[in-house]
């Protein structure tokens, strides 16, 4: 009787510990998969998860993360600070439309979901992690599609400065990370990026900046840091025809008018700070640079515009250059 218990108890006994060892083994092969591949996303203040490529997960975002805040920081206070660049997108009118044919030349929506992640590619193969979106980001305000960018983002560990659009609402910019003002500034290195909301209507689309932004932009200039100003809607009259833009294709949009008087304000205080060395802006849809009262203005062009697909830019903060190129 003695003999059979001590069994039985064995047999007990090593029943539970291969059941122990057998979750300790499930819950760690769990833990690794969730590190790996995992995707986690925090998009307007809410978290979401899905399953995807281990170089997406959340052991890459993390590192990601903390490569960025604290590389820098090392970077800048022990080595000489390596030359430093930003991309530069703009239009992505991201939807579900195959196509749209507005003034300014044929745009693909869908298209978006292709070219988004191999701009993002191509940024990260030339050590780029910060990129500008001079606005347009969704093409019918639909924040699901402001939902797919910002993950797009994200998995791509690009951080995007947004820029509102006269196709964005505050809905789609809340879901992009910038709720309430629409006009902020982020610090870059020695280069501070000042977005502008100038998308204000006055019965056209050639926006405005009212008042009570260029007081505050006045502020915002006061740095020692040298300055790029992003925008949607260029400060200048287009001044070509319908026909000519609309059929532009691989050409720069070489036909830049006049500072339109509702800007003359503002291009005072851009003129009068001494430190603004760019203003980037999206809009036309097509690729364009103007030199005006010592400051370089440029213009790019639409993420899927016929003719320019792929498109996007490379700001050299060293010298102040911007190089238009094409996502391979």
């Amino acid at each position: 009787m003695t003999s059979r218990f001590k069994n039985y108890y064995r047999a007990l006994d090593k029943f539970w510990k291969r059941l122990i060892g057998g979750c300790f083994f499930l819950v760690f092969a769990a833990l690794l998969f969730a590190l790996f591949f995992l995707r986690v996303y925090y998009i307007n203040g809410k978290t979401s998860y899905e399953i995807g490529d281990p170089k997406d997960s959340l052991v890459a975002l993390e590192v990601n993360n903390f490569a960025r805040r604290y590389i820098p920081f090392f970077k800048e206070n022990n080595f000489a600070r390596p030359d430093k660049k930003v991309g530069w997108i703009t239009d992505i009118h991201a939807d579900r439309f195959k196509h749209r044919d507005v003034d300014s030349g044929m745009i693909y929506p869908r298209q978006y979901s292709y070219y988004l992640p191999k701009v993002f590619n191509a940024l990260e193969a030339q050590g780029i992690d910060t990129v500008i979106a001079t606005g347009d980001n969704t093409n019918s305000g639909d924040d699901n599609y402001a939902m797919a960018i910002e993950k797009i983002a994200q998995e791509k560990h690009m951080r995007v400065i947004w820029v509102k659009g006269n196709h964005d609402n505050p809905r789609v910019m809340a879901t992009l990370g910038v709720a309430g003002s629409q006009y902020y500034y982020v610090d870059y290195g020695n280069t501070r990026i000042i977005v502008l909301d100038d998308v204000e209507s006055q019965g056209d689309y050639q926006g405005y900046v009212d008042s009570t932004q260029i007081n505050w932009l006045k502020g915002a200039l006061k740095t020692q840091n040298q300055v790029i100003v992003a925008m949607h809607i260029p400060i200048f009259n287009g001044n070509a025809s319908w026909s000519n833009i609309h059929n532009l294709s691989g050409g720069f949009y070489a036909n830049v008018g006049d500072l339109l008087s509702r800007y003359i304000e503002l291009e005072n205080v851009l003129k009068t700070s001494g430190n603004v060395k760019m203003v980037l802006s999206g809009h036309w849809h097509v690729p364009w640079t103007k030199t005006y009262d010592g400051i370089n203005y440029y213009g790019q062009a639409a993420l899927s515009r016929i003719g320019y697909s792929g498109a996007y830019g490379v700001i050299d903060l060293k010298n102040d250059s911007v190089n238009y190129e094409f996502a391979p």
